[in-house]
């Protein structure tokens, strides 16, 4: 009797351990069902939330961070998870988007499918778990970025990598359902395709994360868009569901008739110089952030086209938000209540412009679009320029003393000077050697009717979104 109940157990035993570590299966092919209208609105009603990276590359310092076989890279002195939570609600948000793994194949939960995992880490915590109590205790609804592909997964059968990334369809489905049934309602999944689709297709994740949570929309950052409930906007903007262009420039080209709502992100850092984007990764950075006005009106603009805006904030070394990300979002907080009113809009928003020449003669680089107030739209120089003027009448003799100016992209002014009109000199207000993100100059206020950003010298054409002048 004995050695039959031991070797009943052994079974058992067995048989558990095969269950646990069998790899999810695809369900059934049938259709999901069909997102509702009052889902639809449900998920509108978030509006604004918090894109939360924070991986390998917060401690690299590259976007990317491939072929890291040591996890002590990842080596936070702390988290704190709850001041994530609470400034997002100070902030006026409703959702948390979180990074549960990048490209590396690093997971920022316990997961049973890998080692290369943060309870594997210095930290040993399931960052995941944590931050799904604290949304729940906050009332604040969660999502998840998920990277379809992985680097270190085997080559794809009889194809070619994308960005080197490979497949492994068992475990991404295994990953998936783990997400899926251990840390509560999901609102939404953000798929990065960058490095693939990990051996499975687009519909066919689709089909597996509805068989999970019927009610959890999926979308993807690129590649096939059939199915997909929301269109992704990585460096999008504002604009309506049938605008492909306000989905940035990954996505402007692709659609799908099943996009029942629009989400579009950017990182709260301005563009710089060195370091990642969207994961904290320099201390050298931690005065630069977009400023609240700017992230308030963007949340206007998601209202309004009944968009949500996920705004990437990366904690730091230590695994907390930078101080200037919490004063700026509380700002925004106290925009949205009703707390705060937004200062008068520029002297020279809409005022006739000229410059020095226009990028081939096009209309949509004129110059009345670097005071027409939309950052997605800029003034271009000719090409092959390497200087350039752009020139705003005021109408009538004006008292200024602060100018705003927003450079495309990169860094490329070498030398520049804001300048007035008195008579028929131009005489300089301000002059300096790089225009790095959205940079405002204060100087002695001049009554004048004509102003002008003069780039002397730059390393490539002139570009400048926004040149604003307040009273």
């Amino acid at each position: 009797m004995k050695s039959r109940l031991a070797l009943l157990q052994t079974l058992l035993a067995a048989s558990a351990i095969l269950n646990a570590a069998e790899p999810a299966t695809p369900p059934p092919q049938t259709a999901p069902p069909p997102v509702t209208a009052a889902r639809v609105a449900e998920l509108q009603g978030l509006r604004f939330g918090m894109f939360i990276c924070w991986s390998f590359s917060t401690f690299s310092g590259k976007e990317w961070t491939p072929g890291i076989t040591n996890l002590d890279l990842f080596h936070p002195t702390g988290c704190d998870v709850e001041q994530w939570v609470r400034t997002a609600k100070e902030a006026g948000m409703g959702y948390i988007l979180f990074l549960t793994k990048h490209h590396d194949g690093f997971c920022l939960w316990d997961t049973r499918t890998t080692d290369r995992k943060v309870t594997k880490s210095a930290l040993g915590r399931d960052v995941l778990r944590e931050l799904r109590q604290a949304c729940d205790k906050y009332g604040i609804k969660l999502a998840l970025y998920f990277s379809e592909g992985e680097w270190a997964w085997p080559d794809p059968p009889g194809g070619t990598r994308r960005n080197n990334g490979g497949v492994n369809p068992e475990m991404k489905q295994a990953q998936l359902k783990e997400l899926l049934t251990e840390y509560g309602p999901i609102e939404y999944i953000w798929f990065d395709y960058a490095v693939g689709d990990g051996g499975l297709a687009h519909a066919a994740t689709i089909q597996f994360v509805k068989s999970i949570q019927p009610n959890c929309f999926v979308g993807f950052n690129n590649g096939d868009q059939q199915g997909a409930d929301i269109r992704l906007g990585e460096m999008g903007r504002p604009g309506p569901l049938d605008d492909p262009s306000a989905a940035g420039p990954y996505m402007d080209k692709l659609a799908a008739p099943t996009y029942r709502l629009a989400e579009f992100t950017y990182p709260i850092l301005p563009p710089h110089e060195g370091g990642a984007m969207w994961f904290y990764s320099l201390t050298n950075h931690d005065q630069l952030c977009l400023p609240a006005e700017k992230l308030y009106a963007d949340y206007l603009g998601a209202v309004k086209f009944g968009n949500i805006f996920s705004l990437d904030v990366g904690p730091n070394y230590e695994g907390k938000l930078r101080e200037i990300d919490v004063r700026t979002l509380r700002k925004v907080g106290k925009y949205i209540r009703g707390k705060l009113r937004l200062p008068p809009a520029p002297a020279s928003q809409g005022k006739p412009a000229r410059a020095s020449s226009v990028w081939q003669n096009n209309g949509a680089y004129a110059a009345s679009a670097a005071v027409d107030g939309m950052e997605h739209t800029r003034w271009g120089a000719a090409e092959g320029a390497r200087s350039g003027w752009l020139e705003v009448d005021l109408g009538a003799p004006t008292r200024i003393g602060r100018a705003l100016v927003m450079e495309l992209a990169y860094p490329r002014t070498q030398e520049f000077a804001i300048q007035y009109k008195e008579g028929e000199t131009w005489k300089d207000l301000a002059r300096g050697t790089t225009l790095a993100g959205p940079c405002n100059f204060r100087f002695k206020p001049v009554t004048a009717q004509w102003f002008r950003l003069n780039i002397l010298r730059a390393t490539d054409t002139p570009t400048i979104e926004e040149f604003q002048l307040f009273r």
